[in-house]
């Protein structure tokens, strides 16, 4: 079997614009994304301005058909998804017997088909797993990430760019999905706010992803005024942190119960009944009780000033500590920051902790870059949204 990482249908597109890459996945199955094409300012200010193009080339799609699909998922699943119509959507996790997360699926249902993201890696061993549990179901479950490939399209003028590129009105509602056509090409648009900013994420066929995306490139060349340009993660991944939004494999992972992964109520439906995993998802809630849970730490001492020319960053794996006992074991680690521009630049991160440090106003002492500053837990994931700030994108 190769090892060697899974290539996007416009990789060779992307080293013509000299893309930087980093690698997804695991040592089984990898993927190649486009970190930054250099210029990570630029690309973070079209996504908060006009909107940037993404190669989702780590993330896979799992297509399931079949009269009782619904009924079969909802019994799977953590999310309630039996009452889904089609252009409907939710995320759900998908959990193992001892409750914990396997996978974190968003899933979209259509008039014929529930199409789910999830990442590319674990795609086969989802779909595998979930196929295991059927019986005499009416239902198709198959891996199709080799067939369809995603772009994601994130900002204010995210709807614009796409329905000039389709020549059709895309207007979605938070979650929502529609059939479309390019070209006399069956697409599938869903929405997703990764970024805090319009989230368009589209689905087509392998075969034709080059020419669909080469088109999204000429109609930004062809209307400046979108402020549309192709991105890598970094700018995204910035984004999404200060939108608050916690991601499956980076800040949370298959050793975690949905209880620790800070957005349970998001995933988890408490009142739908049995699920795969539910009895120990039902028991911990029940008790109010985990060991550890991701958190939203805000970098109060770290902010460039006529004074302080340089600030400190921590980094994923950074070690959190009580304030005071910098020199005893961690209580937590960092696992995704940033030097948020929408905050002044200062930093912030997600990370997860112990039990006991986990509430609103915790100071905690958090290792960066050979030194320790100090970080503040705050009330909620989100560190910035738009409606919240008061702001409008710049035209």
């Amino acid at each position: 079997m190769s090892t060697e990482p899974v290539r996007s249908p416009v990789h060779d597109h992307h080293e013509q614009r000299d893309a930087y890459f980093l690698p997804y996945g695991d040592e089984v199955c990898a993927s190649t994304v486009v970190e930054t094409y250099g210029d990570l300012d630029m690309e973070y200010a079209a996504l908060r301005k006009g909107c940037v193009i993404f190669d989702e080339n780590h993330m896979g799609t799992i297509e399931i058909t079949g009269s009782e699909r619904l009924a079969f998922l909802n019994n799977m699943l953590t999310a309630k998804v039996d009452d889904l119509q089609p252009g409907q959507g939710r995320w759900s996790f998908w959990l193992n017997r001892k409750g914990r997360i396997d996978a974190d699926l968003r899933l979209a249902e259509t008039e014929d088909r529930m199409l789910i993201r999830v990442d590319r890696h674990l795609a086969p061993m989802t779909a595998k797993s979930l196929d295991a549990f059927l019986f005499a179901e009416d239902v198709e479950i198959r891996d199709s990430s080799e067939a369809l490939h995603r772009f994601a399209i994130h900002g204010p003028a995210a709807p614009a760019l796409l329905s000039a590129t389709l020549n059709a009105t895309v207007e979605l509602e938070p979650m929502g999905n529609m059939p479309l056509m390019w070209n006399g090409i069956p697409i599938v648009v869903t929405r997703d706010d990764l970024c805090g900013e319009i989230g368009l994420s589209v689905i087509v066929e392998r075969k034709h992803a080059l020419s669909f995306y080469t088109a999204l490139l000429d109609v930004a060349e062809q209307r400046p005024e979108l402020k549309a340009r192709p991105s890598g993660w970094m700018a995204i991944n910035a984004a999404r942190v200060e939108a608050g939004r916690p991601l499956f494999n980076l800040d949370f992972g298959t050793s975690n119960l949905p209880v620790e992964s800070g957005i349970i109520d998001d995933r988890v439906h408490f009142a739908k009944g049995c699920y795969l995993g539910q009895e120990v998802v039902a028991r911990m809630h029940a008790r109010g009780a985990c060991a550890r849970k991701v958190v939203a730490v805000r970098i109060e001492d770290q902010r460039i000033t006529q004074d302080q020319t340089e600030i400190k960053q921590p980094t994923t794996g950074s070690q959190v500590f009580e304030v005071g006992k910098e020199t005893e074991t961690p209580i937590g680690i960092v696992t995704s920051s940033t030097i948020s521009p929408m905050l002044g630049a200062i930093p912030i991160c997600f990370a997860i902790i112990k039990t006991g440090h986990e509430n609103a106003g915790a100071e905690l002492s958090i290792s960066a870059e050979g030194a320790i500053v100090r970080g503040v837990v705050q009330d909620q994931l989100r560190f910035w949204s738009r409606a919240e700030s008061g702001s409008s994108p710049a035209r």
